[in-house]
């Protein structure tokens, strides 16, 4: 009996062990157009992140190349406006055709990530972007400062 009650529980374990666990994260918004989500965006605000631990007043921008593909030039400053200016350039590529709702960013050639926009206004002033957990979250705006109750 003792061994029966065993093995189901090891057996529970194990299915349990190989059950993937959902998680409830927004789906990407339906269409972003990759000539109108381009331009300046500034960061209101996000979750940590160590790629910008000691940035402030950061801004993202998105340039075409060709149809499909962008230039992206973040830049902040270091610890306080006006010190030291902090930029990565990378390539963004909408992983849907002609779609930057979801989308890769690469960096140096070897550093990639899956991004999402998970929210756009129609007038492509507000956006927010997160990667597929939601570990990494940014509210961005085509404008440096945001109504507070906006961003809440």
């Amino acid at each position: 009996m003792k061994l029966l009650f065993f093995t189901l529980i090891f057996v529970s374990l194990q299915l349990f062990a190989q059950t993937p666990i959902q998680i409830n994260t927004p789906k990407p918004v339906e269409y972003v157009s990759p000539k109108k989500f381009s331009g300046l965006w500034y960061e209101i605000a996000r979750t940590y992140n160590k790629f910008e631990e000691n940035c402030v007043a950061a801004t993202v921008e998105y340039k075409p190349i060709n149809d499909n593909k962008l230039k992206v030039f973040n830049r902040c400053f270091e610890y306080e406006i006006g010190g030291e200016l902090i930029s990565y350039n990378g390539i963004v590529e909408p992983l849907l055709e002609n779609n930057l709702a979801v989308l890769d960013k690469t960096y140096y050639w070897i550093f990639s990530k899956e991004y999402r926009i998970i929210y756009l206004d129609k007038s492509y002033q507000t956006a927010i972007m997160s990667d597929e957990s939601m570990k990494n979250l940014w509210i961005m705006h085509r404008n440096p400062f945001m109504e507070e109750k906006k961003i809440k």
